[in-house]
């Protein structure tokens, strides 16, 4: 009974977290747009900027979220052949939990160096408003400025609520897989 609710709590909290891989992969896209949208002078230091203070390019960071995301799903899918096994009973238990423990080992080994991006990525983002400040008008228009600094606390937002996601997937994976 015990593995049923840790399984269900599981695949809840993969549903969920590939609902916020999705929104934060949508959030970069926009940002990514934004970027392309400016002057040519500007969109290479931009593009520097984040690399440097992230240790990821855009295009890095969104193919990090799709791993992330392709990963949740991995692991959604093999929790969902889990709850079939245990609600049928037998063999396909001992199948499925082996499927499970394998579609998560990768999860598992590289979570922690997750966390620590989407830390560091919410820490550049929580710094970008007094950049954006300092662009000059003539690189980026009210406008564009006033809309790049408002979205900023919903990125830092969506990175430090996938990260908490994280962490608890690893926890609720090691009470499921043992």
């Amino acid at each position: 009974m015990q593995q049923k609710e840790e399984i269900g709590s599981l695949l809840k909290t993969c549903e969920f977290a590939k609902e916020s891989v999705s929104a934060f992969l949508r959030s970069i896209n926009d940002y990514i747009a934004v970027v392309e949208g400016l002057p040519a002078v500007a969109k290479p230091l931009v593009r520097r900027d984040l690399e440097a203070n992230t240790g990821m390019s855009a295009d890095e960071l969104k193919a990090f979220l799709e791993r992330l995301g392709t990963r949740y799903s991995s692991i959604y899918d093999a929790a969902q052949r889990m709850t079939s096994a245990l609600a049928n009973g037998g063999d396909d238990v001992n199948v499925a939990a082996a499927t499970l423990s394998e579609v998560s080992a990768p999860f598992i080994e590289g979570v922690d160096i997750a966390v620590e991006q989407l830390e560091t990525m919410a820490i550049y983002m929580e710094g970008l408003p007094d950049k954006i400040n300092m662009v000059p008008e003539a690189f980026l228009k009210a406008d564009s400025r006033a809309e790049l600094i408002s979205s900023v606390p919903g990125r830092v937002e969506r990175a430090r609520a996938l990260k908490e996601l994280l962490e608890k997937t690893k926890e609720e994976l090691s009470a499921v897989t043992g």
